[in-house]
C-alpha cells in the first residue's frame, strides 16, 4: 500500500484496521484466486475487531478508499440436495476448503495460529483461515472449529457471499450446510444460528469462544449500506452433521 494510502486509511478515525506487531499489512487488494482445484473436486464430488485480553478480527477498511459504486449484497439461494446422509465418516483433519451449496460458495481455507495476538487480521482477502490453535473437523475432534475472513466495501473479500449488507446480517440460514474439505474427506455441518456483537465485547463471549467438540463457528466483520465499516461482527454457528 503506498504512503499516500496509508495517511488516508488513518484519515479515516478509530474504524481503521489497526495493523498489530508482527502481522502482515494486507496491502493493495488481490482479484481472488478461487478454490483449488483439488478440494474443488472433493466437494463436488460429494455433490476490525479491536478487544482487550482476547482475540479480535479487523475489516479491510482500507478498501474503502479504492471502492467502486457497492453492488449487490448478499447471495442468491438456490434449492440443493442435502448430502450430509451421504458422507462417509472423516477422521478429524485441517480444513483445506469451505463451501456453502444454498449460496454457491467456495473458497480456499488456510491455517492461522492466534498465539498471543490482541488483534486477528486475516493475512490475505481472498481466503477463509481456520484458527489451528482450536478444534479440527472431523470424527474425534476435541475443540471447537473456528473460520475467520475478511468482508469488503466493495465484494473483493472472501466472506462478502456470507453478509448482506443491506439487512446487516449474514445471508446463511438455519438448515444451511457448510462442507469442510480436508484430507480425510469432506465435513458436513448445519447452521443453528447466528449472532452480531459488538467488535469490544466479542472476545469476552463464552458462548463464542467455548470449546464444544462438533461445533463449527464463522467470524467476520459487517459493513454498512454506504460502505462504513460496521461496529459490530456477525457470528454463525453450526454443529456437524450426525
Amino acid at each position: 500500500m503506498s504512503d499516500d494510502h496509508h495517511a488516508a486509511a488513518r484519515d479515516q478515525g478509530p474504524e481503521s484496521p489497526a495493523i498489530p506487531r508482527g502481522a502482515l499489512d494486507p496491502g493493495e487488494p488481490r482479484a481472488p484466486r478461487g478454490p483449488s482445484r483439488a478440494w474443488r473436486r472433493a466437494l463436488v464430488g460429494a455433490t476490525a475487531l479491536t478487544v482487550v485480553g482476547g482475540l479480535a478480527l479487523v475489516g479491510f477498511g482500507a478498501w474503502q478508499l479504492l471502492a467502486p459504486p457497492a453492488p449487490p449484497t448478499g447471495a442468491e439461494r438456490r434449492a440443493v440436495p442435502r448430502i450430509s446422509d451421504e458422507l462417509p465418516p472423516a477422521a478429524a483433519a485441517a480444513p483445506s476448503g469451505v463451501a456453502v451449496p444454498a449460496i454457491g460458495f467456495v473458497a480456499d481455507v488456510l491455517p492461522l495460529a492466534v498465539g498471543s495476538a490482541a488483534v486477528l487480521d486475516p493475512p490475505t482477502a481472498d481466503e477463509a483461515y481456520w484458527l489451528s490453535d482450536y478444534g479440527m473437523p472431523g470424527s474425534g475432534t476435541d475443540n471447537t472449529v473456528f473460520l475467520i475472513g475478511h468482508t469488503s466495501a466493495d465484494a473483493r473479500a472472501v466472506f462478502d457471499p456470507l453478509v448482506d449488507r443491506a439487512r446487516q446480517d449474514t445471508t446463511l440460514m438455519p438448515g444451511d450446510e457448510i462442507l469442510l474439505a480436508t484430507e480425510t474427506g469432506t465435513v458436513a455441518y448445519e447452521v443453528i444460528g447466528s449472532e452480531r456483537h459488538e467488535k469490544t465485547r466479542l472476545a469476552e463471549l463464552e458462548n463464542v469462544w467455548e470449546s464444544d467438540p462438533g461445533r463449527l463457528v464463522l467470524i467476520t466483520c459487517l459493513f454498512q449500506a454506504d460502505r462504513d465499516l460496521a461496529p459490530d461482527n456477525v457470528v454463525v454457528f453450526a454443529r456437524q452433521a450426525e
